[in-house]
């Protein structure tokens, strides 16, 4: 999404390519950060980041829902979604769910009254980057699967293992 399909994009924080993947992540993968300009390589470490996002919140029981903890995993990291979910569940808001609950305590890992929290262990997020981010790639996916006509679009079980 970020990246507008340009395979030589860079981000402020240093992701890059088409997925826009850090050069951590990759290597994390086995991929050279010298090929992330490649389309393939990019593709293939960005894929299989989203797979094992997607194996680490399997504790998730609503595939909606889980689609949404992993786009926004994707764009923050793993660990500032789970100190939102340690924040959503301080306050008594449902850890399991994104919607209106756990993506307003991810916005509000940018106010040092909530990153300052003992319940916080990793800090300052920019927090409105991933919220937005996770509504932004969600209403892309929808305009596209919008254009499919309706005989050739993926059943349900298909839809949840390719958005997240």
């Amino acid at each position: 999404h970020e990246s507008q399909f340009d395979p030589a994009a860079r981000s402020w924080a240093g992701a890059r390519g088409l997925m826009q993947v850090m050069p951590s992540t990759a290597e994390g993968f086995g991929v050279d950060v010298s090929e992330l300009k490649s389309p393939e390589e990019n593709l293939d470490a960005g894929t299989a980041y989203l797979q094992r996002l997607q194996s680490l919140w399997e504790d998730i029981p609503d595939p909606d829902q889980r689609t949404r903890f992993v786009l926004a995993s994707f764009n923050v990291g793993q660990n500032h979604v789970e100190d939102a979910r340690r924040l959503a569940e301080k306050y008594d808001a449902d850890p399991d769910v994104w919607t209106d609950s756990v993506d307003n305590y991810i916005k509000l890992k940018s106010n040092p009254k909530y990153y300052n929290d003992p319940v916080v262990r990793y800090g300052y997020a920019r927090g409105s980057e991933p919220f937005q981010y996770v509504r932004d790639v969600l209403d892309t996916y929808q305009m596209y699967r919008d254009l499919i006509p309706e005989g050739e679009q993926p059943d349900q079980a298909e839809q949840g293992a390719s958005t997240g």
